[in-house]
């Protein structure tokens, strides 16, 4: 496929897999202007790579409204994928350990362009739940969430991302981009980020790095909870612990060992998931237990 506005051939095959995850993600069918607003690109080489995607079968086009959602080829394969990788059902049994151990609702976010997509969470169990809906997209730049898909995120995707005026959702949310990036280099190194007061004030938020290898990032598992029970630095104690072996583990079951690689170790509970030992202790119960 060429453009005749010029780019190179792998930047049309971006551009291809940015609109699909768009229309992927999107709860309905999207227009010209919406995508073309959401990926940064004229509204020209947005219709021409439409059209030939649906040319395709990759891409439908509604009749009377004229915008576009998945098409029925992208269903089929998605159907064989899904059968090959199912990071929400791998992730799962991960999940509930983590929501039964910190008594804290856990997340599951995959990147899309450079943020994260929160796919799926489990609810802590107390009559007040703090948790995130699948569909939300954290902001990128003061979400724990957010920064860790920055991180292994691409030039441009943080180009576009951390371009312009920063939302800043409360006093504490992170806007200064040369203390963002610093952050982003950190992550890549401790695999492990928090951000406390940052998206809502009094609501801590701490998340880990599923990765392929050590570039590629394919999930970002999380837990989130208030202040009281989250209180900022719980990304350097217990909590990042077994928030570290639970991704180690997804990681491991995807071929990257990075964790181990970068001296990290699995608690006694995430080992025994992994071993396919039902384990449902505390926090304290898994430091007596496990030394």
């Amino acid at each position: 496929m060429t453009d005749s506005e010029g780019p190179a051939p792998l930047d049309s095959v971006a551009l291809i897999a940015n609109l699909l995850d768009e229309l992927g993600a999107a709860s309905g069918p999207l227009g010209v202007t919406e995508l073309s607003r959401l990926l940064g690109q004229t509204k020209a080489r947005v219709h021409r790579n439409l059209t030939s995607l649906r040319q395709f079968g990759f891409v439908d086009q509604e009749q009377k409204s004229e915008k576009y959602r998945l098409g029925w080829k992208l269903f089929h394969l998605g159907e064989r994928a899904g059968v090959q990788f199912n990071i929400r059902a791998i992730a799962a049994p991960y999940l509930h350990l983590l929501r039964s151990t910190t008594g804290q609702s856990a997340l599951l976010s995959i990147p899309l362009n450079g943020e994260a997509l929160v796919i799926d969470a489990v609810d802590n169990e107390s009559s007040v739940s703090i948790t995130v809906k699948p569909g939300n997209r954290p902001l990128a730049h003061c979400s724990a969430q957010g920064r860790i898909a920055l991180a292994y995120a691409s030039a441009a995707q943080r180009t576009r991302l951390l371009g312009g005026a920063l939302a800043k959702p409360t006093p504490a949310s992170l806007t200064d981009v040369g203390v963002i990036q610093e952050r982003l280099a950190l992550i890549r190194k401790q695999l492990i980020e928090e951000a406390p007061d940052e998206v809502l004030t009094g609501i801590n938020t701490v998340a880990a790095p599923i990765l392929r290898s050590p570039d590629e990032l394919i999930g970002i598992i999380s837990i989130v909870g208030s202040i009281q029970h989250l209180p900022a630095a719980s990304s350097a104690g217990e909590v990042s612990s077994l928030l570290r072996g639970c991704a180690a583990a997804l990681s491991e079951q995807f071929g990257c060992s990075i964790y181990a690689d970068n001296g990290f170790e699995m608690p006694k509970a995430v080992r025994q998931l992994a071993r396919g030992k039902s384990s449902r202790p505390t926090l304290e119960s898994q430091n007596r237990q496990d030394p």
